[in-house]
């Protein structure tokens, strides 16, 4: 009985669901702001922690950098099956 409870407050499955949580979080924050349903701005101006997959205070970053992101952003959402969001971002990569 002990393994079964052991199993259930086991820190490493707890950070799974963290770090699960942190990747749609980035990964959608980062959606939202590149198909333009929310800015930086907007998103900073929110008073909570906000997960990117990019750096804003970057500047500028290189269209292969960018590739890089929409092709893992795409990647994603298709394991997330949610592929109205992957196909917004094909669109987005084919305009580079």
């Amino acid at each position: 009985m002990e393994n079964f409870e052991n199993f259930f407050n086991n820190d490493n499955l707890k950070n799974e669901v963290t770090n699960d949580e942190l990747a749609r979080l980035a990964n959608d924050n980062t959606f939202n702001i590149l198909v333009g349903n929310i800015t930086v701005d907007e998103l900073f101006n929110q008073d909570i922690d906000i997960p990117l997959l990019i750096d804003p205070s970057q500047g500028s970053i290189s269209d292969e950098s960018k590739v890089e992101i929409l092709d893992s952003m795409i990647e994603y959402y298709v394991e997330e099956e949610d592929y109205e969001k992957c196909s917004e971002l094909v669109k987005l990569k084919n305009k580079l």
